[in-house]
């Protein structure tokens, strides 16, 4: 039985961006921390794992009037103390009395490291988790403002197709080149190779790796091109077509 956990990162610095890029509004009129997480949630999975880093103080904040609001929305929200992270966000969905979702808020202490750092933090809390029966991980970036739970909803239709091999997000960059990256859904084969990422190295590596063997698969997701790394990225986000 597949059972999917998400890895929600968002522990850089922002240093671009000048600040923290996550609490800038959507044109939603969300936090963009808000809207990735809304749309992350949107995929009703057993789990999300939300990595936090240097701006770990504020983001939890705004993490928290997210469960309060989806109070709102008739969603019951429960805090959970643990020892091993900040706090278990657990929420059951009346209208889906079976389901529940579980968000959980990892703190990455070592965010400068880089953003493998993250990758690892939130896939050890899956490890750790007392319900370790996830066969694989969604890993998404909290800073595309395109992407939503419709397009995210492509990559994880071919995994009942695919179960053994990375879907990924497949993209034309300004020169034609096709790139792969995440968004990514990784088998649980894969997760030994993510755990050795190290420094600035995401999890893009082991896409390009597990492709070279004829074990990935790409689905065409132009909404993951545009990550907001600056201010002005909010205009060209707002320009496009995606």
């Amino acid at each position: 039985m597949t059972k999917i956990a998400s890895i929600l990162l968002a522990g850089g610095e922002s240093k671009r961006y000048g600040g923290n890029k996550l609490l800038s509004p959507h044109y939603s009129g969300l936090p963009l921390i808000h809207y990735s997480l809304q749309q992350v949630q949107g995929l009703h999975l057993s789990s999300i794992y939300v990595v936090t880093g240097r701006w770990h103080s504020g983001l939890f904040g705004v993490l928290q009037t997210f469960a309060s609001q989806s109070t709102k929305n008739q969603i019951d929200v429960t805090q959970i103390k643990t020892t091993q992270n900040e706090t278990i966000l657990k929420e059951t969905i009346h209208n889906k009395p079976t389901h529940q979702t579980t968000i959980q808020i990892c703190h990455n202490d070592v965010w400068d490291e880089g953003i493998a750092s993250s990758i690892r933090c939130g896939l050890n809390a899956v490890l750790e988790s007392k319900d370790n029966q996830y066969t694989h991980v969604l890993v998404h970036l909290a800073d595309l403002a395109s992407v939503t739970t419709s397009t995210l909803d492509n990559l994880i239709e071919q995994v009942s197709v695919h179960p053994d091999d990375i879907i990924y997000s497949q993209w034309n960059n300004h020169r034609g080149e096709l790139q792969a990256t995440v968004p990514a859904i990784f088998p649980r084969a894969a997760f030994d190779s993510l755990l050795k990422l190290s420094g600035d190295k995401g999890a893009k590596k082991v896409i390009e790796d597990w492709k070279r063997k004829g074990k990935a698969v790409g689905v065409a997701h132009p909404e993951s091109a545009l990550d907001i790394d600056s201010p002005r990225d909010w205009k060209a986000y707002r320009s496009t077509g995606v």
